[in-house]
C-alpha cells in the first residue's frame, strides 16, 4: 500500500480545505496517510476553530462567493467531512505536542478525529521517514 505524509502549518480556511480535498482523493485512492498538525493549523482543529471562516489575502473580497461555491459542492461542514474521511480510509490525525504547548491549547480542546498528540521528531523519523511521498500545506 502507498503511503504519504502531509504537514500542516497553515490556519486559513481555504488551506484546509486544500488538505480535506487532498485527504479525500488519498482514502478514495487507497493510500495510507498520516498528516500532522501544527502551529497555525492546531487551531482549526478545534470545535472554535472548525466553525471559522478565515480567508488567505487572496481572497479578500471573494469571502461570501468562496462560501456559495463550497455549498454547492457541499464543502461547508468541514468537521463532518474530516470525520468522513477518517471513516472512508486509512487516515491517522496528529497533534503536535511542541505546537499545542506553544498555542496554549489543551488536547481537550481538539476535535474527536485527532488521533494523538505526537512529537515532530517521532512524526519525521516514524512517518515521513517511511512514506512514499510527503507534502506541506
Amino acid at each position: 500500500m502507498k503511503s504519504l505524509a502531509v504537514i500542516v502549518s497553515g490556519g486559513t480556511t481555504n488551506n484546509f480545505i486544500q488538505v480535506l480535498t487532498l485527504l479525500l482523493a488519498s482514502v478514495h485512492s487507497e493510500i495510507k496517510t498520516s498528516v500532522l498538525f501544527r502551529d497555525a493549523s492546531l487551531f482549526r482543529v478545534t470545535q472554535d476553530g472548525m466553525k471559522q471562516w478565515t480567508w488567505s489575502p487572496e481572497y479578500q473580497g471573494q469571502e461570501a462567493a468562496m462560501l456559495e461555491r463550497l455549498k454547492k459542492h457541499d464543502l461547508t461542514d468541514l468537521q463532518k467531512l474530516l470525520s468522513q474521511i477518517k471513516a472512508s480510509g486509512d487516515v491517522k490525525l496528529y497533534a503536535c505536542s511542541s505546537s499545542l504547548s506553544l498555542s496554549g491549547l489543551k488536547r481537550e480542546q481538539l476535535i474527536a478525529e485527532i488521533d494523538d498528540v505526537r512529537g515532530l521528531p517521532a512524526f519525521l523519523l516514524e512517518d515521513v521517514a517511511t512514506a512514499d511521498r510527503v507534502l506541506t500545506f
